[in-house]
């Protein structure tokens, strides 16, 4: 994981909130740094299952190695498509860290600006 990239905030009461079973199916729809994703995977055992979303390729330099990982360079708007196509019908707990992440900001490339 990058933390460069985006150290989150409030992640164990997020885990906590999942009150993540070994063999669960989750999602995070908004991988980023990969921090809560990289925490969810600690809690799975070998057939739990993460399925990650995010459409920034730069969250792509944060994806792990592991099997028990899916990641979905997509939007998390087609959700429910790809889930389907992965064969989920179901899932034990989503998370969506909604908030800006500070590498939107430190990046000026990445169109966001702050002027003082």
């Amino acid at each position: 994981m990058a933390h460069n990239y985006h150290i989150p905030v409030m992640l164990q009461p997020c885990i906590d909130g999942l009150n993540i079973k070994p063999d669960g199916v989750y999602v995070d729809v908004t991988f980023g740094g990969g921090g809560h994703s990289m925490e969810i995977l600690k809690h799975l055992g070998p057939n739990g299952k993460l399925i990650a979303f995010d459409q920034d390729p730069d969250a792509q330099r944060n994806i792990p190695a592991d099997d028990r990982l899916i990641f979905i360079d997509q939007n998390f708007g087609f959700l429910k498509n790809n889930l389907r196509l992965n064969g989920i019908r179901e899932v034990d707990g989503i998370l969506a860290d909604l908030g800006v992440s500070s590498h939107q900001f430190d990046v000026p490339e990445r169109g966001f600006s702050i002027r003082f």
